[in-house]
């Protein structure tokens, strides 16, 4: 395969020592601004910390605890499908092309809802959908592999692991999350290899991601159905989104996420009608309204999220009208129509499974170095 230049977000010379030194530990130290959010919201029970955000401003309307390190569970395959999606987009790798699924994958705990085994044979782009949809490990792992691969090709990384995981930390460098260190792909609490982020981090790389192409299409489909070669057998396999609250208020994304360290995690995000203003000069301003709403480290995720959401709005129009007197103010989200009421703390989801830190697989070890 005929590699072309692809857009990275480090140069090569520098790419894995500057990435590994600023990124080493939780006391090390990291280039650009951090992301510090002072508590301007009310405590609500039972969440460790969240934010509410506007999308293109980043303005944190409600917020609690939003710069505290923590454990951010499938939340870290945002900043995976990022970086798959810009190799994509740099034309490095078609979406079509497909991928092994490696060995490795089974010291992640049993197969997600993608059903994968080793061996097994899929395209990126629907590799990218199982991680996004339908949250599995194995797919995340897999896209990393298979793309390391193409950034070692480049000069990043000893091996394809640590070459992908250091442009997720380079892509932290590149949005300004002075608090996020990402370990592995599919975000799993793995012993010495976890990583961790904050509320505030997550909205600021979600509000990026937004802007990538593709992302937001893989992260708003209900379900989707993929294909898995298995040696030499097609099967198609139906993969259920894991937001519950997608499709509900115009909420359209973004991801889930859940381990035993980091409890249950939820980024949703939703658009209102953009808002017209004619200024006396016979100019018009159109602003547009999106907010994200991160919860992290709590028992009832889409309750907590829906409630943040209807709440944030408020709040999110109250300062636009502050900075714009002729703003016309939409009525709050449960007048506009019918919506449901806050839902009741979240069932366990049979596809998002809390593995347990690092089982030891009856056969499989990982390389040395297989995760720096």
């Amino acid at each position: 395969m005929k590699l072309r230049t692809l857009t990275l977000f480090l140069p090569l010379s520098a790419a894995v020592a500057a990435i590994f030194s600023s990124c080493a530990g939780m006391g090390g130290t990291r280039t650009g601004p951090i992301n510090y959010i002072a508590d301007m919201g009310p405590v609500y029970p039972g969440i460790a910390s969240y934010v509410v955000m506007d999308a293109y401003d980043q303005h944190a309307v409600l917020a609690y605890r939003a710069n505290q390190r923590r454990p951010v569970a499938s939340l870290t395959k945002i900043a995976t499908a990022v970086v798959a999606l810009d190799i994509l987009n740099s034309g490095g790798i078609d979406a079509g092309e497909m991928m092994t699924v490696p060995p490795q994958v089974t010291l992640l705990g049993g197969p997600g809802p993608a059903t994968l085994q080793p061996g097994d044979r899929l395209s990126v782009r629907d590799g990218l959908y199982a991680a996004m949809v339908g949250s599995d490990n194995y797919a995340a792992e897999t896209v990393a592999f298979h793309l390391g691969q193409t950034l070692m090709a480049s000069g990043i990384g000893s091996n394809p692991m640590a070459a992908f995981v250091a442009q997720m930390n380079a892509l932290c460098s590149k949005v300004g999350l002075g608090n996020t260190r990402f370990a592995n792909a599919p975000g799993l609490d793995l012993r010495g290899r976890s990583g961790y982020s904050t509320a505030a981090d997550m909205a600021k790389l979600t509000a990026h991601a937004l802007e990538v192409p593709g992302f937001s299409f893989y992260c708003s489909q209900p379900n989707r159905r993929i294909a898995i070669d298995r040696a030499g057998t097609r099967l198609g396999v139906g993969i259920r989104n894991t937001n519950e609250l997608l499709g509900r208020g115009s909420i359209d994304g973004v991801k889930t996420g859940t381990t035993q360290a980091a409890g249950e995690c939820l980024i949703i995000t939703s658009p209102r009608p953009s808002t017209v203003v004619k200024r006396p000069d016979g100019s018009t301003v159109v602003t547009q309204h999106r907010l994200i709403v991160v919860v992290l480290g709590t028992t009832e995720r889409f309750g907590r999220a829906w409630q943040l959401l209807n709440d944030g709005w408020a709040g999110y129009f109250q300062w636009r009208a502050q900075s714009v007197s002729s703003l016309t103010v939409p009525a709050p989200l449960d007048a506009r129509r019918p919506q449901p009421q806050p839902l009741p703390p979240a069932p366990a989801i049979p596809s998002t499974p809390a593995f347990p830190p690092y089982p030891s697989p009856p056969t499989t070890v990982a390389p040395p170095g297989y995760y720096r």
